[in-house]
């Protein structure tokens, strides 16, 4: 047999450690590597293909290898790919009898978890009686779906539940996908609750009288759990009913089928040979169940580590890799402990963070170690008296390391939750250090993106009035305190009133003021359209007895908000692109952020939402009016700002600018610094929001029915004989989720701490908003007992909050021009009595006629263009710049998502057919990418005949090496995006293939400018492998026509940088 070393040197390769080799050249049965972060685990499974293929123990084919994010499976699928390339260039790759070469349609399968799931559903839904072309809801649709079956609900017990209508609606949507993802059985939750009941009855055990308060509040939440059960049932009985499948219910379907057909297992184990399972600690008890009852007993490989166990929220254990023996059979276990990432010091620290993790785990994990050449800078700290001085101190850090670097380092800052990310940011634009708040959650924090969302739910909720006090106490409308308490006031009278403005009865009123119903005791927003829709009289004032306490400039001011509003609710049929946009101009915001030289991304904060807004169109099919869109799409920023911390980041780091995101966002991503903030007791370790209360909480499934009940604590509620007992059992519970949630904090530290190859700065500090100092925490004492960090400051200098003894002194309502606005408007109202004079009767032409002047003596208008633009765009971009300018600033809506369904369909059948990456598959979408509705009739029909075009076509005997991959190329200081529909080996070199299910190009002219696209594919992907750019061809293949078409010549990337610089009228850079 040909060994892992020889195979490298062949290769030209690194040699594999001691530990790599014995990975790589493991028996093709089940084994577990616990791999530390950062030890190459992924090169490690390529280089272990290679083995088993040169040994002729597993064909191409034969590999299946599964991770978690889209992004993941790309570059493990790239690396395998290249690799077997590699090892046929060799002459390695042992060949079928009859062949002289390595078939190149041979390939191995890498996917996603959810994806694999998906595929078995989809490919034999009919088994079970679903639809395999099922529409997958997105979390807004399915949260719509869930509040309607709330709404229509008749059950009585529902009134017994103390939660509105929107907190039933998260209980009943999260309560499914517990039961859905342990497989549970709802009337058996039921009965368990009803049992727990009991506890009710039990005599109190001490002296007192009444029931103890934790065991009235247990049996409150525990009690509906038969009601939200109920809800729960119907909830998937409705999705079922309307042709509706959840990401989450297709492992369960798919797990459905396998038990149902056990043909359907036999197919697939004849089929893998070789499982890869990566990032195994992040796998739920469900896709574990799937995969083992694939696989138990073959070649499965789990690489995971249970330091990096980070994922809980959505049913990943630590203990999982712990049940991979009983799971899938008698399992080797192997170890992966050099980081080849992290420097010394930033190893010691790590180590030192999860130490106490060691005694009692699931499997044993070694101490990592660094590897050759690994940098030896020690672990920074500070820990000042405030916040705003830990701040500072960060933001000087990162701009004194950038500084001192030849090149531009890529550098994060992680936090544990948002709360002060904004404090930090502010810091370092201070200090002049770029930085970039990743995710949508970052947009939203954005001021002129608040704006717009609360001005977008002022519309559509009348409740709104948080959102409505910001914007009138805002630059616009500067609405002072009286005038607000007079709007509260106001609000007040006319809730007590009826349409006619008639005092309600008494019991009436002190029902309502009794009431805790949302909008019961008045609206701010009605109150505010109240004063709009009244007339002021001949001398302008408006007389009505329920104003009298306004002031008549805040009255007026009033006004003209409660008219803008009501404009806008007035043109709320508009699609939701064109209403977001009408929103902005109304507001004056896309002026303002021209006219604000403080707010240089303002522009580019406000088209990447119109783009956010875009991607929520192109899925949601349920209409374009806004109604329902509106409702739907501000539902959507909700949960997608909520999950938006929690999930792995897509961004690659960009040198020289300091990404700041969450540390659940960081996993599987590095920097050259890294910052680790607010390392304080009660933030990191932070504390559960709902405390520790385990599943004795409203709406949470009992542990006794969660597939890892096993290793979750107990709560001994069935032998206690009192309340007292109970209580007491209560306490014991809190203590051990206790200690299990600073296990679970520790994790997330050491995945923050791995992050950083280079530098690593932790800090803290005394005091933040609280009342009492905040301490350094446990992970910060520990470094600091380790000696791998400076000593701990012992106590702070200050015995009360500081910030809050500091004197602050406010002006409000703020003035947007601060203290050079009596200056500013004094120059203002001077230029508008100058102008008349000067310009006299033909002042507008001549201003014109200047400004006109101006645009020809410049060469044109300059585009203001987004930094991010899609290779498709591109061609209209340079030959229509004037026309795309003026789409930018007021966007006509398209219509997608009913226009591109085909060629999307198209798209996912080339891909769904050849299997190479999985590196589209919707099912690991995040909320932002939402449902596709089905297909009609027409468009069954139509894809049908593209389908028996391409199966004549040459493409369809061809192996592609990567479907649908999206690279981002940096040209002309913007990043393009080139999404590649396959790219096939060609000789020595590539050949991109980009399908076309339109027209083809009219005359030569159409064709030249289609160039462009590839053009640009040609360039990124030349940069993305490191190719050189003649050896990569690219052609468009129009389908319908089964028409190949390739440009004479392409572009350079001299010609693409100028072409787009010469439409932005900014000089090429070179």
């Amino acid at each position: 047999m040909i060994d892992a070393l020889t195979i490298a040197e062949r290769l030209e390769l690194r040699p594999p450690t001691a530990e790599q080799r014995a990975v790589i050249e493991a028996p093709l049965a089940p084994a577990l590597v616990v791999a530390g972060a950062g030890s190459g685990k992924t090169e490690t499974m390529a280089n272990r293909v290679l083995w088993l293929l040169a040994n002729g123990l597993a064909a191409p084919s034969e590999v299946l290898g599964l991770t978690f994010t889209r992004k993941a499976a790309a570059e493990l699928g790239e690396r395998i790919g290249r690799r077997i390339d590699q090892l046929g260039a060799a002459g390695l790759l042992p060949l079928a009898e009859g062949q002289t070469e390595p078939d190149p349609f041979e390939a191995a399968t890498v996917s996603t978890y959810n994806a694999f799931a998906n595929t078995i559903f989809r490919d034999n839904a009919a088994l079970i009686g679903r639809e395999g072309d099922a529409t997958v809801l997105s979390e807004a649709s399915a949260w719509h779906l869930a509040r309607g079956v709330v709404a229509d609900t008749a059950d009585p017990r529902i009134l017994e539940v103390e939660a509105g209508i929107d907190r039933l609606t998260d209980l009943t949507v999260s309560l499914a996908h517990d039961l859905a993802d342990n497989l549970a059985d709802p009337a058996e939750v039921s009965a368990f609750a009803e049992d727990f009941l009991r506890l009710g009855e039990l005599p109190r055990g001490s002296s007192g009288s009444g029931m103890y308060r934790d065991l009235e509040k247990a049996l409150q939440s525990v009690g509906a759990l038969p009601v939200l059960t109920a809800l729960a049932e119907r909830f998937q009985e409705a999705k079922a009913e309307r042709g509706f499948v959840e990401f989450s219910d297709q492992v369960a379907l798919a797990l459905s089928i396998l038990e149902r057909v056990p043909r359907i297992v036999d197919e697939h184990r004849a089929r893998y040979r070789v499982v890869l399972l990566d990032e195994y600690q992040d796998t739920s008890v469900l896709q574990t169940r799937l995969l083992a009852r694939l696989f138990e007993g073959q070649g499965v490989m789990a690489v995971g580590d249970p330091h990096q166990s980070i994922y809980g929220w959505r049913g990943a254990s630590a203990e999982g890799l712990g049940r991979f023996a009983v799971d899938f059979g008698s399992a080797s276990r192997f170890s992966l402990s050099t980081s080849w990432r992290n420097g010394h010091g930033i190893l010691a620290a790590a180590n030192a963070v999860v130490a106490p993790l060691a005694v009692g785990g699931a499997v044993p994990v070694d101490r990592l170690a660094a590897g050759p050449g690994a940098s030896g800078h020690p672990v920074e700290l500070t820990f000042p008296e405030t916040i705003d001085e830990e701040a500072d101190d960060v933001a000087r850090w990162f701009a004194g390391r950038i500084a001192e670097s030849e090149e531009p380092p890529s550098a994060a800052a992680l936090f544990r939750v948002r709360a002060h990310m904004d404090r930090f940011a502010a810091a370092l634009s201070r200090h002049g250090v770029r930085y970039h708040i990743l995710g949508i959650g970052g947009l939203l924090r954005q001021p002129e993106i608040a704006d717009l969302v609360a001005a977008l739910t002022v519309v559509e909720d009348p409740a709104a009035g948080s959102e409505l006090v910001r914007l009138l106490a805002g630059a616009r409308w500067r609405i002072g305190v009286r005038d607000l308490r007079a709007l509260r006031d106001l609000s007040s009278w006319l809730a007590s009133r009826d349409h006619a403005h008639r005092l309600l009865p008494e019991e009436v009123r002190e029902r309502m003021r009794a009431s805790v119903t949302e909008g019961e005791g008045g609206s701010i927003v009605e109150a505010l359209d109240f004063i709009a829709s009244r007339r002021p009289g001949e001398d302008g004032r408006i007389d009505h007895s329920a104003l009298s306490g306004f002031s008549d400039e805040g009255l007026r001011r009033l006004r003209d908000a409660g008219d803008l509003f009501a404009r806008l609710r007035a043109r709320a049929g508009l699609d939701l692109l064109d209403f977001v946009t009408l929103v902005e101009q109304e507001l004056g915001l896309d002026i303002e952020v021209e006219a604000n030289e403080t707010r240089g991304d303002g522009r580019a904060n406000l088209e990447a939402f119109r783009e956010a807004v875009a991607g929520y169109l192109q899925t949601d099919d349920r209409g374009a009016g806004t109604g329902s869109s509106l409702r739907g799409f501000l539902r959507w920023l909700v949960l997608a700002d909520k999950r938006d911390g929690l999930a792995p980041r897509p961004e690659d780091p960009e040198p020289g600018t300091v990404q700041l995101l969450t540390i659940h966002g960081s996993k599987g991503l590095e920097w050259d610094l890294v910052a680790v903030p607010r390392l304080v007791d009660g933030e990191l370790p932070g504390t559960p929001i709902e405390g520790f209360r385990g599943w004795v909480r409203l709406g949470a499934m009992p542990y006794a029915f969660r597939g890892d009940a096993a290793e979750l604590p107990d709560l001994a509620w069935r032998s206690c004989e009192t309340q007292k007992e109970f209580v007491d059992a209560m306490v014991d519970f809190g203590d051990t989720l206790r200690e299990r949630n600073e296990s679970e904090e520790r994790r997330l530290a050491y995945v923050a701490v791995t992050r950083a190859r280079h530098r690593l700065l932790l800090s803290g500090s005394w005091w933040a908003g609280q009342t009492k100092p905040r301490g350094p925490g446990v992970f910060l004492r520990d470094l600091a007992e380790a000696g791998t960090i400076p000593e701990l400051p012992a106590e702070p200098q200050n015995l009360e909050n500081p910030l809050e003894q500091a004197p602050r002194t406010f002006r409000w309502p703020h003035d947007p021009l601060g203290t050079r606005g009596d200056r500013v408007r004094a120059a203002a109202e001077r230029v508008a009595v100058a102008e008349p004079a000067l310009l006299g009767a033909r002042g507008d032409d001549i201003r014109l006629l200047l400004a006109e002047r101006a645009v020809r003596m410049s060469g044109g208008e300059r585009v203001a263009l987004p930094t991010r633009i899609p290779a498709s765009r591109f061609k209209d971009i340079v030959s229509s710049p004037a026309e795309v300018t003026a789409q930018l600033r007021r966007p006509m809506p398209e219509r997608p998502y009913r226009q591109t369904r085909l060629g999307t369909t198209f798209h996912s059948w080339v891909e769904n057919r050849f299997g190479v990456q999985g590196a589209t598959e919707a099912v690991d979408t995040f909320p932002d990418e939402l449902d596709d509705a089905g297909d009609s009739a027409p468009e069954q029909e139509a894809l049908a005949r593209l389908i028996e075009t391409f199966e004549r076509s040459e493409w369809a005997d061809r192996r592609p090496e990567a479907v649908e991959i999206e690279i981002h190329l940096q040209l002309a200081g913007h990043v393009v995006v080139c999404k590649l529909d396959a790219v096939y080996p060609a000789g020595d070199g590539y050949q991109i293939v980009d399908w076309k299910t339109g027209r083809v190009p009219k005359d030569a002219a159409d064709l030249e400018l289609k160039q462009f696209q590839l053009a640009l594919y040609r360039l990124a992907f030349s940069h993305w492998r490191g190719v050189p750019l003649e050896s990569v061809d690219a052609v468009f293949y129009f389908v319908a026509d089964d028409l190949v078409l390739r440009p004479e010549r392409f572009y350079s990337e001299r010609e693409l940088s100028e072409s787009l610089s010469s439409a932005t009228g900014a000089s090429p850079r070179p």
